[in-house]
């Protein structure tokens, strides 16, 4: 994949609203300054493409329009409901030595539906964008702010879906999902579209008995730019969003039991001690 957005336009848009952008690292989903790895010097490198669609390197990048938002809204409180956004919220707290108490859990968003300014119910957001493998993407960020070109030769990154899923988004998933099920609260997870198709295969359900909502969305070519397509709504159970994002599938005993006894066997046997 290639890269496909900087500072929030497609690398093909030379518009003088693009070129500002750029100039000015600014992130036009949230209309302020990029701090993507750097509040001085940001790596304004929003997604990578296949050329038809992206795949989100920041989870700013679904900001877009506010759209995530009034879709989760629309489902968690229904049509026409008033939401307030919160970000970064943490939702559990842990007695530290001395009695000192601090929260942990941050979620990325928390809506909160408003009834007479007051807050009446709320429902969860947490934005899952994709890490990359493959060279750095400084250099060419760099390059191509100075000439108006990719670097194609330097394009050997690729997006790491796997060690996103397993290794960022499960954690999250399993420290704070139990919290909002016992709650009876909406769970909502935005990813994109690329995202959602490399996921383990999982049963889905009605949305009544939705634990956890994918919000999954087509980042669309649109002339020079991509944009942010209607979402993919998928209903889950937690239990399997767990079952499929345990990695492998486990092996018989006897099988362990084969291999350890061939270590055992072999000419560089294991320690061996009693009890």
């Amino acid at each position: 994949m290639l890269i496909s957005e900087i500072f929030g336009f497609g690398v093909d848009n030379q518009s003088p609203e693009a070129r500002s952008s750029r100039s000015q690292k600014r992130c036009p989903f949230r209309s302020t300054a990029c701090t993507k790895a750097s509040k001085s010097d940001p790596i304004g490198i929003c997604s990578l493409s296949d050329g038809n669609e992206a795949a989100s390197l920041c989870p700013v990048r679904f900001l877009e329009g506010g759209k995530v938002f009034r879709d989760a809204a629309h489902i968690a409180f229904g049509e026409g409901a008033e939401i307030a956004v919160f970000p970064e919220i943490r939702i559990l707290k842990v007695v530290q030595e001395g009695q000192k108490t601090r929260k942990i859990g941050k979620v990325d968003f928390l809506i909160g539906k408003i009834e007479s300014d007051r807050v009446a119910d709320f429902a969860a957001i947490e934005v899952q964008a994709v890490y990359f493998s493959g060279g750095e993407t400084r250099s060419p960020m760099k390059h191509y702010l100075q000439h108006g070109t990719l670097d194609i030769a330097n394009s050997d990154r690729r997006p790491d879906f796997r060690l996103s899923a397993q290794k960022r988004l499960a954690p999250q998933l399993q420290l704070k999902v139990p919290v909002f099920r016992r709650w009876g609260k909406k769970f909502f997870v935005v990813v994109d579209s690329h995202f959602f198709a490399s996921l383990p295969s999982f049963k889905s359900t009605t949305a009544s008995n939705s634990e956890v909502t994918w919000l999954s969305y087509p980042i669309a070519k649109s002339g020079d730019d991509y944009t942010l397509g209607a979402a993919n709504v998928v209903y889950s159970e937690w239990d399997e969003i767990q079952t499929s994002l345990r990695e492998g599938t486990p092996p018989e005993p006897a099988d362990i039991i084969l291999e350890l006894q061939t270590k055992l066997d072999s000419k560089k046997p294991p320690l061996r001690i009693k009890s």
